[in-house]
C-alpha cells in the first residue's frame, strides 16, 4: 500500500509541476499578445478554478489556515497540497 501511494504521490507532485510551467506560458504569451495584467486574471477566472467558493470567500477574508481547512475537507487533499493550492489562488489574485 505504501509503495502505491508514494508512487501516486509522485505522479501529483509531476502533474503540479507541469500545471505551473504551462501557467508560466500562459503569462509569457498573453504579455506577447498584448494581454494586460486585469484581463489575463479575468480570463483565468472565466477557466474556472479548483477552489470551492468557501475557500475563496475565506481567501477574500484573508483567513487563509481555515480556506486550507475547508479547501482540505471538500477535496480530501494534504496538508501540503492544499496549502499550496490556497497559495497559488491567493497569489494569482483570482
Amino acid at each position: 500500500m505504501f509503495g502505491r501511494a508514494a508512487q501516486q504521490r509522485k505522479q501529483i507532485e509531476l502533474l503540479e509541476a507541469r500545471v505551473r510551467r504551462l501557467d508560466g506560458l500562459v503569462d509569457r504569451l498573453a504579455a506577447r499578445g498584448g494581454v494586460d495584467e486585469e484581463e489575463l486574471l479575468e480570463l483565468r477566472g472565466q477557466a474556472g478554478s479548483d477552489i470551492p467558493e468557501p475557500c475563496r470567500s475565506l481567501v477574500a477574508e484573508g483567513r487563509y489556515i481555515e480556506a486550507i481547512k475547508v479547501y482540505r475537507e471538500f477535496t480530501g487533499a494534504g496538508l501540503k497540497e492544499a496549502k499550496d493550492a490556497i497559495d497559488r489562488f491567493r497569489d494569482r489574485g483570482i
